[in-house]
C-alpha cells in the first residue's frame, strides 16, 4: 500500500488528540475513575483510615493500675497491721484489737452478741444458761469508755491486760453497777485473742 508523500503510515493503537494546556485529561487513559484508591484515602473519597493503635498505651496503662493495686494492698495492710487486725500484727497489737472489739459489740449489740466475740469457756457457759437468764441479760442496758489498755502479758495461748476506764451495767429495776478498772483475760483460739470472763 503506498500513501502519499511525507505520510506516515498508521500507528498500532488509535492516536487521541492532545488536550489543551491547563484542562483535565478525558475519562480514560492517565486519569483514574473516581472508584479506584486515591493516594492516602480510600475509594469514593473516604477520608483515609486512622492510623492503628498502639500496644504501648495500653501496656503502661496495665502497668499503672497494676502498681497502684499493689500500692494500695501494701498501704491496706499496714493499716491493718496497725489496727491489730493484719498477719503481721504483734500479740500486743492484736490483744488491744480484741478488747476493743469485744467491748465496742457489749456497748452497741449487748450480751448475746458479745458472748459470739468471747473464748469458748464463756460461749459454752452462755448458751448453758436458760432463755429466761439470757433474756435478763438482753435487757440489760451497757456504757463502755476505754482510756487506756497497758500491762499486757502473754503466756503462751493466755494473756492478761489492765483497762482503765468506765464500764456500767444497768439492769431495769436495780442500781446501775459501774467499774473504772479491771484486769482483763484472754485466751487465743484458732489464731485470733478472745476476751475470757477467767483465766483459762
Amino acid at each position: 500500500m503506498t500513501y502519499p508523500p511525507g505520510a506516515q503510515p498508521p500507528q498500532d493503537r488509535p492516536h487521541y488528540p492532545q488536550q489543551p494546556t491547563g484542562q483535565p485529561p478525558p475519562m480514560g487513559y492517565g486519569n483514574p475513575p473516581p472508584s479506584y484508591p486515591q493516594p492516602g484515602g480510600l475509594p469514593g473519597g473516604y477520608p483515609p483510615r486512622p492510623p492503628k493503635k498502639s500496644w504501648t498505651g495500653l501496656i503502661a496503662g496495665s502497668v499503672a493500675i497494676v502498681a497502684l493495686a499493689v500500692a494500695g494492698a501494701v498501704i491496706a495492710g499496714i493499716f491493718l497491721t496497725s489496727q491489730g487486725k493484719g498477719p503481721l500484727s504483734s500479740d500486743e497489737k492484736k490483744i488491744q484489737f480484741a478488747i476493743h472489739d469485744f467491748y465496742e459489740v457489749l456497748g452497741s449489740q449487748g450480751f448475746r452478741a458479745a458472748a459470739e466475740k468471747a473464748c469458748a469457756a464463756d460461749r459454752a457457759e452462755f448458751d448453758a444458761m436458760t432463755e429466761e437468764q439470757k433474756k435478763e441479760f438482753d435487757s440489760a442496758t451497757v456504757s463502755v469508755t476505754i482510756e487506756r489498755i497497758e500491762g499486757i502479758v502473754v503466756t503462751g495461748r493466755s494473756a492478761t491486760a489492765k483497762i482503765t476506764g468506765k464500764l456500767t451495767v444497768a439492769i431495769p429495776g436495780e442500781t446501775p453497777d459501774s467499774d473504772t478498772s479491771t484486769t482483763e483475760h484472754l485466751r487465743k483460739e484458732d489464731g485470733k485473742w478472745k476476751v475470757c470472763s477467767a483465766p483459762t
